[in-house]
């Protein structure tokens, strides 16, 4: 079967799915229904909408056609729902970690002086905000865990992360705010940064938007100050150290509910899209991890949306295998 039929079964059963067919559409779907291609087609959108708070149907993209259009095109969509209760897999969900049952008491740190305090850990999926007691917002990426005291003692400001989280840390000049990870820890008195530090990532990362922060290694060793749009990179086995200029944007925008992508590695998006949506991701033939990506993914819409764009733009296919036991998979090839 050709792509551009492909296409179209695709574009009619989703349309059948999500009720949105008009009269016209209807009696096309009809003249195909009965094909072994429709009924897989519609098998898979059904399974696709039923684990995705709002799929909907992407409008027909040309490879020429720039991002900008192409967010057009999926802004008319329905708006997605700010909180959900039951966790979608097939959609990036943004929720408030305050919510009931989101986080767990417990007694943490060493350091006897320190109050006790709370864990959050948030599920692969999941992504949440919480507004810490002396007023520092911090944003909870997919995946980690991070833990926090119900109110900070006199000497110190001190939270432990796992996993990746953006802060936004109210300013006290004579109460330092630590974030401790097991590679290094980031001293800052008021500013905005981000870090990530997830087990299985090779380096503890910094990223500071505004503001000053000073970073040292475990040991409590000084590796250096960063000033806005740096970045730091630590090698966790190594403990090497990276300094460099970076866009920001990249490192910031998914607490806006987004991800800005400049001419990044499809390699590097899909560890992202890993956490994000919960599902193993495997590139395969040489070469396709090098394909270089631009535009913004949005949160709230379906993984399959954003992979079809990426058919569409940058010439690849894919497949989704569902899993009763174990996480779905997607499987990225070159054509």
């Amino acid at each position: 079967m050709d792509r551009q039929k492909q296409d179209t079964i695709w574009e009619l059963v989703v349309g059948e799915v999500n009720n949105s067919l008009d009269e016209s559409s209807k009696a096309e779907l009809e003249t195909v229904i009965n094909s072994a291609e429709a009924q897989n087609a519609l098998k898979r959108a059904k399974q696709l909408h039923s684990k995705s708070a709002d799929a909907f149907l992407a409008s027909k993209i040309d490879k020429e056609k720039n991002w900008n259009y192409i967010l057009n095109q999926i802004n008319k969509s329905n708006p997605v729902r700010k909180i959900y209760i039951t966790i979608a897999r097939y959609a990036a969900v943004f929720v408030l970690a305050v919510l009931l049952g989101m986080f767990s008491q417990k007694l943490f740190f060493n350091n006897t002086n320190q109050l006790a305090g709370n864990t959050i850990e948030m599920e692969w999926g999941q992504m949440g905000k919480i507004n810490l007691s002396d007023g520092t917002q911090v944003w909870l990426n997919a995946g980690t865990s991070f833990e926090y005291p119900s109110s900070f003692n006199t000497k110190q400001r001190l939270v432990k992360l796992k996993g990746e989280a953006q802060f936004k840390v109210s300013h006290n000049k004579t109460l330092p705010f630590v974030v401790q990870t097991k590679t290094g820890n980031i001293k800052v008195l008021g500013t905005t940064f981000n870090v990530s530090s997830y087990d299985d990532d090779a380096e503890l990362t910094v990223t500071l938007i505004e503001g000053k922060v000073t970073v040292e290694n475990s040991n409590g060793d000084y590796l250096t100050t960063l000033n806005p749009s740096q970045q730091l990179c630590v090698n966790k086995q190594t403990g090497a150290a990276t300094l460099k200029q970076v866009d920001t944007k990249f490192y910031s925008s998914w607490i806006d509910g987004k991800i800005v992508l400049e001419d990044t590695k499809l390699s590097d998006l899909t560890v992202i899209l890993k956490r994000w949506y919960n599902v193993d991701i495997h590139l395969e033939g040489e070469g396709t991890g090098d394909i270089m990506i631009s535009g913004t993914i949005l949160k709230g819409k379906p993984l399959d949306l954003f992979l079809k764009i990426l058919e569409r733009m940058y010439g690849i296919n894919y497949q989704l295998k569902i899993n009763n036991n174990a996480k779905d998979e997607v499987i990225i090839y070159k054509n």
